[in-house]
């Protein structure tokens, strides 16, 4: 009977030692992280688990600017090119600069040297990560300025997000942007090594150079005209049967 009542008092106490909870040691500078982020860098966390991404490590040589404003993105010193979204654009160039080694959380393209990144982080211990919020888009039309000359060398075919080549990046880190369907038309131009002279509307600033171009050729003399922007196809001219009807307006 002792015996019983011994084993008894011998799992009651280690019931009691395994339930009482452990103490937690305090942060030795009493912060967290959450205390440490910026206002910017909260607003620009999101709220994905992207821990489940693959992480591609490189250097930043040159950012991607928008021929309107902002970046789009960064190419590595490997020559990937990587894509971040609008809202991350808003962030990332006060957080990140060129010459950081950066670890990117994201997709790689299967062929292309792209990367859709969902989340930057750099040496300095900051991190930019995508909050899936649609941010707007500048036009074409929204901004005008005075047309910006751009010509030398091609480093590299310029590719979107989805992997439509879109353009040229030269040698002196200058940015030509063209629609996909305009870029298709005139890719022979777009490859490395070729010499290229462009024409067109856009931004210079820190950040780099970049223009929608509205003309393009392997010279001065020998340019020819570019569409800016998805354009839809043309409709009927002017005067013409079909011009003041709206395709669909007979179904209502």
């Amino acid at each position: 009977m002792r015996s019983l009542l011994s084993l008894s008092g011998l799992i009651l106490a280690s019931s009691v030692a395994v339930a009482a909870p452990a103490h937690k040691e305090a942060s030795p500078h009493g912060t967290t992280f959450a205390s440490r982020q910026t206002a910017t860098e909260k607003q620009a966390t999101g709220v994905y688990d992207l821990s489940v991404l693959p992480v591609f490590t490189g250097s930043v040589v040159q950012f991607l600017p928008a021929p309107h404003g902002g970046i789009v993105g960064f190419v590595l010193d490997d020559g990937t090119q990587v894509f971040v979204s609008p809202e991350q654009a808003h962030t990332f160039a006060g957080l990140i600069k060129v010459g950081d080694k950066v670890d990117i959380r994201g997709i790689k393209g299967q062929v292309l040297p792209i990367i859709r990144a969902f989340s930057v982080a750099s040496p300095r211990g900051r991190t930019v990560q995508d909050s899936f919020i649609e941010m707007p888009l500048h036009s074409p039309e929204m901004i005008a300025g005075p047309d910006l000359v751009l010509h030398g060398e091609v480093w590299m075919p310029l590719y979107d997000a989805g992997g439509h080549l879109t353009g040229a990046v030269l040698k002196d880190h200058s940015v030509i942007y063209l629609s996909p369907r305009e870029a298709a038309r005139v890719s022979g131009l777009l490859k490395a090594g070729q010499t290229l002279y462009a024409v067109g509307g856009g931004s210079s600033g820190d950040l780099g150079i970049a223009i929608d171009a509205r003309e393009i050729g392997p010279a001065a003399d020998k340019l020819i005209g570019i569409a800016v922007g998805n354009v839809p196809p043309p409709g009927p001219a002017p005067g013409s049967p079909g011009y003041d009807l709206i395709p669909g307006a007979d179904e209502h």
